[in-house]
């Protein structure tokens, strides 16, 4: 019997008790057999390691690992990845399901298109106790043809879980490992659109756990290491410059790496409401922090971008561009 190739599931957990089971469970029941699930701990104080040591006990596809620091998030999510042996790679969170058909269909899209990097799903949402909800925003996934127009997909989102996706592991091994900053995961997702094409399953195969508890700022004092070497904060500037350089270590031309960082920057900074007030709230700290430090290069690389940003996102003139903008035309019942 033809088993496929071998796909690697990286799961990171920490102090993952609430959800690591029901995640599992919905690992253990894809209809594509042929995985490993690399499941590696951060140092959790709750029971999380025992649950995850039973499901290793009774399925030899599981392999658990555990460290005795927290070393942050960041490092576990290259940890299961360096872990990896199989064709395929995807991360898959503590908290988050899958359908039974998500491999083997990802698996299926991406072995008929080999010029194609990574597959997504069409995504459901799923609250706290694990009851579907209706999204407050959307998702651009990035399913352009040209690199332009993948660039100009990931730009514009508001919310990113391209990195949630079945990856050729080859392409992943070719980009540069996720780095502590914040917006790691928009990083990676960046730079393997720009090593082939993106597909997407037409089927709603993810399932999101959306917690509004867990807020930006919870989210990235995760990332880094509690070894006393400093937070990774929430800081869009530094997520923007990260993007640039991701497209500039691309295999492209200079010429075309420079139009597509000029295309990133502007669409980012200017037309993107969140990055951009994002950037209007960090860009300062950050310039002191870059001339401080002297890293001449970056400060004026944070001046171009405060160059964009605070002309455009300030209060003045938004409140002139809501005074004119026509009003939104209502479909629908109105309430």
């Amino acid at each position: 019997m033809n088993v496929g190739p071998l796909v690697s599931i990286g799961m990171p957990v920490y102090n993952a008790e609430r959800h690591v089971a029901e995640a599992l469970d919905s690992l253990l029941a894809q209809d594509y057999e042929n995985f490993e699930l690399i499941i590696s701990d951060n140092a959790s104080s709750d029971s999380t390691e025992s649950i995850c040591r039973a499901y290793a006990l009774h399925d030899r596809r599981i392999s658990y690992h555990r460290t005795e620091q927290n070393r942050g998030a960041v490092w576990n999510f290259n940890s299961v990845f360096q872990r990896a042996a199989g064709d395929y790679f995807m991360w898959a969170a503590h908290d988050d399901t899958r359908a039974p058909a998500f491999v083997s269909s990802c698996v299926s899209a991406l072995e008929a298109h080999s010029d194609a990097v990574i597959c997504l799903t069409e995504v459901g949402f799923i609250d706290d106790n694990s009851q579907a909800v209706e999204p407050w925003f959307e998702l651009v996934p990035p399913l352009g043809k040209s690199y332009r127009a993948r660039v100009s997909s990931i730009a514009r989102a508001r919310y990113w879980l391209d990195f949630y996706g079945l990856i050729r592991r080859a392409a992943l091994a070719q980009i540069r490992a996720p780095q502590p900053v914040w917006g790691f995961d928009v990083v990676v997702a960046l730079e393997l659109c720009l090593r082939g094409q993106v597909l997407r399953v037409p089927e709603r195969l993810l399932f999101y756990r959306i917690n509004r508890q867990k807020t930006t700022q919870f989210v990235a004092s995760s990332l880094g290491p509690t070894d006393g070497s400093g937070p990774v904060g929430v800081n869009w500037s530094a997520m923007t410059l990260e993007l640039a350089r991701g497209i500039w270590s691309s295999q492209l031309n200079p010429a075309h790496k420079s139009l597509l960082i000029v295309q990133l920057i502007v669409q980012l900074c200017v037309f993107n409401g969140l990055v951009g007030s994002g950037i209007r709230s960090d860009v300062g700290p950050n310039l002191r922090a870059a001339w401080a430090g002297r890293r001449f290069g970056r400060f004026v690389a944070l001046i171009t971008l405060a160059v964009l940003v605070l002309p455009v996102h300030n209060r003045l003139v938004r409140g002139a561009y809501r005074a004119v903008r026509p009003p939104k035309r209502l479909s629908g019942t109105a309430l």
